[in-house]
C-alpha cells in the first residue's frame, strides 16, 4: 500500500480500523486525508477525556468560594465529539443507505454474499 494510505502512528488502535475502512476507496487526495486524520484525532481526544473522567466528579468545586462548575474535561469531550461528527459529515461518512438503511437480516446475507466472493 502506498505509505500516504498509511494511518498516521500516533492515531489509537479504534482510529486506525476506521481508517482502515476508509482508505483508500472513499479518502485518496490528500485533503481528505488532511479532514479524516483531523477527525480522527478529534475521537482520539475526546476517547481520552471520557478516560480521564472515568471515577472522576462530573463536576469541580472552585477552591475559594466552593462553587460547583462542571469538569473541564467534559468540555473537552463535548468539543472533541462535535468536531468529529462534523469532519466526519464533511467528509460524508455519516449514512450509507446500504448499509444503515436496511434490515439486518438483509444486511447479514450481503455480508456473507460478499465474504463469498
Amino acid at each position: 500500500m502506498e505509505s500516504r494510505f498509511e494511518a498516521p502512528e500516533h492515531l489509537s488502535t479504534r482510529a486506525k480500523s476506521l481508517w482502515a475502512a476508509f482508505v483508500p476507496e472513499r479518502a485518496r487526495s490528500t485533503g481528505r486525508l488532511v479532514l479524516l486524520t483531523a477527525a480522527l484525532e478529534s475521537l482520539d481526544r475526546a476517547d481520552s477525556a471520557r478516560a480521564a473522567l472515568a471515577g472522576e466528579s462530573l463536576t469541580t468545586e472552585t477552591k475559594t468560594t466552593g462553587a460547583l462548575h462542571v469538569h473541564p474535561l467534559l468540555k473537552v469531550e463535548r468539543e472533541s465529539r462535535q468536531q468529529f461528527a462534523k469532519l466526519w459529515a464533511d467528509l460524508g461518512f455519516t449514512w450509507d443507505q446500504m448499509e444503515d438503511g436496511c434490515d439486518l437480516e438483509h444486511w447479514l446475507r450481503r455480508q456473507q454474499q460478499e465474504a463469498a466472493e
